[in-house]
């Protein structure tokens, strides 16, 4: 969506007059600021956005290939809640290595290799749980790298490196 963008201008209530009643500004609002329209600029907003941090995506282009490059990227539009859990658009339920394998579209092998080294180089950690008395493993993305949000639980951030300072 694109909004009008507005800057503040001060003003003083006392220089204005009430064109209708011929009192001074001041008498009916104390005003100090008006919003202007700024011309110059657009305020471009989404319901549906990544926050991506430059320094971490520095660390992830130094540490992994084009191709592993390019599987994190599919993962970054996956994050969602204040574990940042990957989950699966689809269904709206978190991925398990199973369903991510698929949405990646990787040979397993390969595909435990590059988990592997996610875990690792601190890209991803597994968050486990029980859901309907089954155990589940359930796969976090580093917030620091992306995220959809700005509140994280202590949980989540505490089992992860920083990777902007890598």
């Amino acid at each position: 969506m694109i909004k009008q963008s507005y800057k503040k201008k001060k003003v003083s209530s006392e220089k204005y007059v009430n064109m209708e009643t011929g009192e001074l500004l001041i008498s009916e609002y104390d005003v100090t600021s008006l919003n202007v329209i700024n011309k110059d600029v657009v305020i471009v907003s989404s319901e549906e956005y990544v926050i991506i941090d430059s320094r971490a995506m520095m660390y992830i282009e130094r540490e992994f290939s084009t191709s592993e490059k390019a599987k994190i990227y599919q993962m970054i539009n996956m994050v969602k809640g204040s574990y940042n859990l990957l989950y699966d658009n689809s269904t709206g339920k978190p991925h398990t290595k199973e369903t991510l394998n698929q949405a990646i579209v990787y040979a397993q092998n390969q595909f435990l290799n590059f988990m592997k080294k996610l875990h690792q180089k601190s890209v991803i950690y597994y968050l486990v749980g029980y859901k309907n008395r089954r155990k589940c493993k359930w796969i976090m993305l580093n917030p620091t790298l992306a995220r959809k949000q700005k509140t994280f639980s202590r949980d989540c951030i505490d089992v992860f490196t920083d990777l902007t300072k890598r």
